[in-house]
């Protein structure tokens, strides 16, 4: 029987003979499955006993022998070649897969013939003529793809601007591209052969362990490296490192790829920052410095040792703060805070829990210790701070308190170094007050109200009275002034004075302002006049200090969300405050007046404080709140009645309207209303009033 018969009809045999080879040859071809692997050899089987009947001649032959043929079954070599490389079989296996099939074939067609021809060996010749073909073909486009691919990937390699390289097993560099030769700062030619020991780097013996790593475990290893350049700037990479493995499973190079990951480190950096530094000061913040105090607490009980914990509050910081202003006064509070840092060691903890306060943890220190380091801060802050060409001088309070004596939990070291430093406050401040036991049972007036106020807003213990402002010319009411009152379950009604200076400790000044102005602007709105005009209401600075952009802005947005834009509020502030918000650089009238809000500005307290007339044209006041000391002298025929009447005359000439506050005589408002002042308020029309009766009051007098 002629081979290319025998190879046609036997095919199925002769597929299953070379199955049980291949798959001992190349154990990945597992995976293809019986059907897809036999039809694999089948088509080159084909392919083979058609070139076996075709005619050829000797050149054709010849050619074929050195693997130089044509046609079909140069086709079938260059596919069969291409295939295995994509499935992950190695040169060798891919000819020794075609010798494989040429013994089977070969033995099984000797075997059926049982000798041989002259003819027979012209067929055996040309099968292994064509045998070799399909080698050489499939030989020629596996290389000639894999150095495709080769040149591909360096190609990447050296065009990412990522560094990339390739080590031997030992860590000499067999590649590096030109990204990683400039962060080495090295010429390409002289890093070549060379490890990164060799070459200095920083990072060099982490390298080499992720190297070896590699190459022990055949596994990829990943890790992120910090470099930092000649220039100071610091990178940050991630890198992974992937093992090459040869025809034998073993590593013979390791492949480093790496990715700039600096703008993300930075950006977690920041973030983090941001969430525990103080943005001003740049010291810990309150979150930070917590975290702190519970490690130094943990260390402390560790190794049997104590450590010192400090409250500062400044003294005079708010009067410093109306004089210079928002800003200048934040950068007195970062002078504060360089100048504490300054006056501790590095080991120690200063932090800014907000505000004017400040806490300091001093590491191993007993009690005389911390007295003698917070008596050195103390003469620290004593010393004069010069504020854009201001000195300023201001003084701190410190309380002092003691781990493991005074107290054994954070909770608690908390509560008396607060106490302490309370009683140093009520104590005149400028000093330093050790906790004593005898704190926890006497708290202070002070610390009292203060807790207590935290309470009131929620028991709804404060409440707005109403002074009525009196028309002067037709003794109508015209308005009213909203007077904060707290009404104190054990000390009856507390004005403003007694407890406003508080709302900073307890924290519950933002929610006081929100109470204030959302009751004044319902009662403007409820009290409305029979042409449904809104009832003027006036808030003064002590119940709702507007003295920032920030508070103005947050206002104006809760007007504007409540649809509350056609009460009728004015809102007084101090010479002083105008001054701050004039020194800051924005017009709190345009910012309301933008969202089309109803809201005036008056100047309370005129007359007695340096003010420029220009300030109050400049802020579009609507009236100026003449102050009671001179109120007080009217009438008499004295300096105070000038003053008044020379006040009136200049309010009146640049448009403004002028309200006499503290009239409680008949001679005070017969001298008003002869000097032609607008409207009065006083004892002598109304006290204040809460607001039912205030509204009855209104009621009786619009009839």
């Amino acid at each position: 029987m002629k081979l290319a018969q025998f190879i046609q009809t036997e095919t199925e045999q002769l597929l299953e003979d070379w199955e049980e080879a291949a798959l001992d040859i190349a154990p990945e071809l597992k995976g293809e499955g019986r059907p897809a692997l036999r039809d694999h050899a089948r088509s080159m089987l084909a392919f083979i006993s058609r070139d076996l009947v075709t005619s050829q001649t000797s050149k054709e032959s010849a050619s074929k022998a050195l693997g130089k043929g044509g046609g079909s079954v140069s086709d079938s070599g260059g596919e069969h070649g291409t295939d295995r490389l994509n499935q992950g079989l190695s040169v060798l296996q891919v000819v020794q897969e075609l010798r494989a099939l040429r013994a089977r074939v070969t033995k099984s067609w000797s075997d059926k013939q049982r000798g041989l021809t002259e003819k027979d060996i012209d067929e055996l010749v040309r099968f292994n003529e064509a045998i070799d073909q399909l080698i050489a073909n499939s030989v020629s486009s596996y290389s000639a793809c894999k150095d495709q691919e080769t040149r591909l990937i360096e190609t990447i390699l050296k065009a990412s601007l990522d560094p990339a390289a390739i080590f031997d097993p030992a860590g000499k560099i067999l590649f590096t591209n030109k990204a990683m030769a400039d962060l080495i700062n090295a010429p390409q030619r002289e890093i070549i052969g060379k490890t990164p020991l060799e070459l200095g780097l920083e990072f060099a013996a982490e390298f080499h362990d992720e190297i070896t790593k590699t190459a022990t475990t055949c596994e990829m290893q990943r890790r992120e490296f910090h470099h930092r350049l000649p220039s100071g700037r610091e990178l940050y990479f991630d890198c992974q490192f992937v093992p090459v493995l040869n025809d034998q499973n073993e590593v013979e190079a390791v492949v480093k790829t790496s990715r700039d990951i600096t703008e993300r480190k930075q950006t977690e950096y920041q973030a983090w920052r941001n969430a525990n530094y103080d943005l001003l000061t740049g010291l810990p913040n309150r979150r930070l410095f917590l975290d702190r105090l519970e490690q130094n607490l943990l260390e402390a009980e560790r190794r049997g040792s104590s450590f010192a914990l400090l409250f500062i509050d400044l003294d005079h910081f708010k009067q410093a703060n109306d004089q210079l202003g928002h800003e200048p006064g934040d950068r007195l509070l970062s002078q504060v805070a360089e100048r504490v840092s300054t006056d501790v060691r590095a080991m120690d903890t200063v932090a800014r829990l907000g505000g004017d306060e400040f806490t300091l943890i001093l590491k191993e220190t007993g009690r005389e210790g911390a007295k003698q380091a917070a008596k050195a801060l103390l003469t620290g802050l004593e010393r004069p701070f010069d504020v854009d060409s201001h000195r300023i001088h201001i003084s701190g309070s410190i309380g002092l308190t003691v781990f493991p004596d005074d107290a054994k939990d954070i909770d608690q070291l908390m509560h008396n170094a607060d106490q302490a430093m309370y009683a140093a406050k009520e104590r005149g401040g400028q000093q330093v007050q050790v906790y004593q036991p005898w704190m926890a049972q006497s708290e202070s007036e002070h610390m009292r109200l203060s807790r207590e106020l935290d309470h009131a807003l929620r028991e709804n213990q404060l409440e707005l009275y109403y002074q009525p402002i009196i028309d002067v010319g037709t003794g109508a009411i015209s308005g009213a002034e909203a007077l904060l009152r707290w009404n104190h379950p054990y000390r009856g009604l507390l004005a403003p004075a007694a407890f406003l200076s508080l709302t900073k400790q307890s924290g519950t000044t933002d929610s006081i302002n929100a109470y204030v102005l959302e009751q004044a602007v319902t009662c403007s709105l409820r009290w409305r006049d029979p042409s449904d005009e809104a009832f003027p209401i006036s808030i003064n600075e002590s119940p709702a200090s507007f003295l920032t952009r920030t508070l103005v802005d947050e206002w104006r947005a809760r007007l504007t969300r409540a649809g509350l834009d056609d009460s009728r509020i004015t809102l007084e502030l101090t010479p002083a405050s105008l001054n701050n918000i004039r020194a800051s650089g924005f017009n709190p009238i345009e910012s309301f007046s933008r969202a089309g809000l109803r809201l005036k500005l008056a100047i309370d307290d005129f007359g007695m404080e340096p003010f420029s007339l220009w300030a109050i044209q400049e802020f579009r006041m609507d009236s100026v709140k003449v102050s009671r000391e001179l109120v007080n002298d009217a009438g008499k025929g004295g300096n105070a009645d000038r003053i008044l009447e020379a006040i009136i005359s200049m309010a009146h000439a640049i448009n403004v309207e002028v309200v006499a506050v503290g009239v409680e005589k008949d001679e005070q408002l017969d001298f008003l209303s002869r000097a032609g002042c607008d409207y009065a308020q006083g004892f002598l029309f109304s006290r204040p009033l809460c607001t039912e009766d205030f509204e009855s009051l209104l009621s009786r007098h619009r009839q």
